[in-house]
C-alpha cells in the first residue's frame, strides 16, 4: 500500500473495537461551511463529556491548509501544536457516550440542576478532518465507517450547512427517514451536493447497510473565511440535533459565542456605515470646495 492510502485506528485503552453498545446512533461533523458541523459536535463532547474510544490518523491529513479544507485547497503536511506546547497528528476522534454515563451523569446534574438527558440509546460522537484529496477522503471514510459496522451502528447523523435555504434541512439514505424528519420541523433540501468527509461518510455508509440522516444548517458565505465560524447556525442545528437523538444539552457557551458574534457584526456594521458617511461628507466638501487649496 502506498503512503498516500495509509489510515489506521488507534483504540484508547483496548486493541479491538469488539464492544457492547445499545442500540448505537453515530454523530459526525467536519470542518466545513461556517464549520457548523464541527461546532455542533464539539458542543456535544464538551458539555456531554463522552469517553474517547479511538483515534482515526490518515497521511492524507495535512497540518495546515491555505484555504478551504473542504475544497481540497492547497495545504501542507506537519503537526499540530495544542494544549500546553504540545505537538501532535491530526485527527479523527471517536467518543461514546454510554446509556450508563448518561444515566450517572443525569444524577449528578439533576442534583445541580444544570442539564438533563434523556436518550436511550449509546452515542457515538465524531470529530471530523478534512483529508487533502478526494482519494484519501474515500480511503479515511471507509476506515471510518469499517468501524460503524464493528460497533454494529446501525443510523448515522451526519452535520453541515449550505447557504441556498432557510432553516435546517435534510436528506437522508432512504425516502422513509427524510418524512420522519418532519415530524421535527426538517424540511427536505433540494440542495444537490454534500462536499467533505462527513456527506461522504454518510453515502458510504448507506453501501453497508446502515441508515443515515443529513442535516443542512442555514448559513450566509463568508468569502474572506469560509470556514469561520457561525454560532448562530450552530445553535438552531444543535436544537435540532437534540430533538432527533433525544438530549437536552446545556449549550451556554455556544449561546456566549453566538452573542458575541452578533455584537461583533452588529460593531463592524456601525463602522462600516460611520466610514460610509464620512467619505460621502469627504465627497460633499471637495464638489463645494469647502478644502482650502494645500490641506488635506
Amino acid at each position: 500500500m502506498s503512503i498516500t492510502k495509509k489510515a489506521w485506528i488507534r483504540y484508547i485503552d483496548t486493541d479491538t473495537p469488539k464492544i457492547e453498545l445499545k442500540d448505537p446512533i453515530a454523530i459526525v461533523g467536519s470542518p466545513g461551511l461556517r464549520s457548523v458541523g464541527k461546532i455542533v459536535v464539539d458542543e456535544l463532547v464538551k458539555e456531554l463529556e463522552p469517553e474517547l474510544f479511538a483515534e482515526l490518523y490518515s497521511y492524507g491529513f495535512p497540518g495546515i491548509y491555505y484555504g478551504p479544507s473542504y475544497l481540497g485547497a492547497p495545504c501542507s503536511a506537519g503537526a499540530q501544536i495544542v494544549g500546553n506546547n504540545v505537538a501532535e497528528l491530526p485527527v479523527v476522534r471517536v467518543y461514546i457516550l454510554y446509556k450508563s454515563q448518561e444515566q450517572a451523569q443525569t444524577q449528578i446534574q439533576t442534583q445541580t440542576q444544570t442539564q438533563t438527558q434523556t436518550h436511550d440509546r449509546d452515542i457515538v460522537m465524531v470529530t471530523g478532518y478534512q483529508a487533502y484529496d478526494a482519494l484519501n477522503q474515500y480511503i479515511v471514510a471507509e476506515k471510518l465507517t469499517d468501524l460503524f459496522t464493528e460497533l454494529q451502528i446501525t443510523e448515522v447523523i451526519s452535520l453541515g450547512a449550505q447557504v441556498v435555504e432557510k432553516k435546517v434541512r435534510c436528506c437522508a439514505t432512504d425516502v422513509e427517514l427524510v418524512a420522519a424528519m418532519s415530524k421535527y420541523g426538517i424540511e427536505k433540501t433540494h440542495v444537490d451536493r454534500f462536499i467533505g468527509l462527513t456527506g461522504l461518510v454518510t453515502a458510504i455508509a448507506r453501501k453497508k447497510s446502515i441508515k443515515g440522516v443529513c442535516l443542512f444548517a442555514s448559513t450566509e458565505q463568508n468569502l474572506t473565511e469560509p470556514e469561520y465560524p457561525d454560532f448562530t447556525a450552530a445553535k438552531e442545528l444543535l436544537e435540532k440535533v437534540e430533538a432527533v437523538v433525544g438530549l437536552k444539552v446545556d449549550a451556554f457557551g455556544l449561546e456566549e459565542n453566538r452573542r458575541r458574534e452578533n455584537e461583533q457584526i452588529e460593531e463592524n456594521t456601525k463602522r462600516a456605515e460611520e466610514e460610509r458617511i464620512y467619505q460621502e461628507k469627504e465627497r460633499e466638501r471637495e464638489r463645494d470646495g469647502d478644502t482650502p487649496i494645500g490641506y488635506a
